[in-house]
């Protein structure tokens, strides 16, 4: 298997036709077809559905078209970086929740303050995080699991809670137990989250009735579920903080609480110490900033 057998496959993928793909890759279409019928050697499984009317992947080819994305993606990041030659950009991680809360300010000031320093920001689980620091591609990463970088250190700690759209839980007995809650439909994070985990007890249906168990691939998908109505979701609170506290969406009072979800340094590159340090010193300051100014449903603490 090379790169440019998952090339041509995940252009054929998304363009679902061989001429084009040929095309657009600047080769023949026999060459392309070479290319694809290589990888399913290699492989050992059938990528193309080729009894199907129309062009189709089969279960095994969209697993694999998802892969050569990130080995794209990865390609990508690699190039830029060796050209990068005065190595004035980094590359940082950030879990759901430090994206869309402390990350804008980070990149604000970064860009205010440090404008010869170009910062590319990787957004995603912890599970995709780990493998993009595996390949080299990351700098910084920031997520809820794995082992803390020590000194400068911090963490950001965000409450989690049961949320949902009042209509969800009207006529239910408040405060909720695990039981009522099992009751209700759901919106839950993948397996690979660290938010699933202290849910999982919820998709077993062990209740009188079966509810609709829904999953979203990250956290703006499953905020956007949870307004829509599609369920009540454990969401660390500070994400949904402005529909709360518009009424549009409500914190379910529960017997049970979820523990928070701790954000913290978790992988920097030592090779790089001196654009790591700049960026750890900011975000330090700026997450510090941000909590102050929200400390409705997170906190900082300074890990020396």
């Amino acid at each position: 298997m090379n790169f440019k057998q998952l090339e041509a496959f995940y252009w054929l993928s998304q363009i679902q036709n061989y001429r084009k793909t040929a095309e657009r890759l600047s080769l023949t279409q026999p060459a392309v077809s070479a290319r694809i019928r290589g990888l399913e050697e290699h492989l050992g499984k059938t990528l193309i559905d080729r009894d199907a009317p129309d062009f189709r992947l089969t279960d095994q080819g969209v697993e694999v078209a998802e892969f050569a994305l990130n080995f794209l993606n990865l390609q990508e990041a690699m190039t830029a970086r060796l050209q990068d030659k005065k190595k004035r950009r980094v590359s940082i991680g950030l879990a759901g929740m430090a994206t869309i809360t402390w990350g804008p300010i980070l990149r604000e000031r970064l860009a205010t303050q440090h404008p010869d320093l170009l910062l590319d920001v990787y957004s995603g689980s912890d599970l995709q995080l780990a493998k993009f620091v595996e390949a080299g591609t990351l700098d910084i990463a920031f997520t809820a699991s794995g082992d803390r970088v020590a000194r400068p250190g911090f963490a950001v700690i965000y409450d989690v809670g049961w949320v949902a759209r009042p209509d969800v839980i009207a006529g239910q007995t408040l405060p909720m137990t695990p039981e009522t809650l099992r009751d209700l439909p759901l919106v839950l994070y993948p397996k690979s989250s660290p938010l699933f985990n202290p849910v999982a007890e919820y998709v077993d249906e062990m209740s009188t009735r079966a509810a609709p168990r829904h999953y979203g691939n990250s956290l703006a998908t499953i905020c956007e579920m949870v307004r829509l109505g599609y369920g009540a979701s454990a969401l660390a609170l500070s994400a949904l903080d402005g529909d709360i506290a518009a009424g549009h969406l409500v914190e379910i009072p529960v017997t049970e609480d979820i523990a928070p979800l701790n954000v913290a340094c978790t992988y920097a590159n030592r090779a790089r110490r001196k654009q790591v340090a700049t960026v750890m010193e900011m975000a330090h300051q700026v997450a510090q900033e941000w909590c102050t100014a929200h400390q409705r449903y997170s906190s900082f603490a300074d890990l020396g």
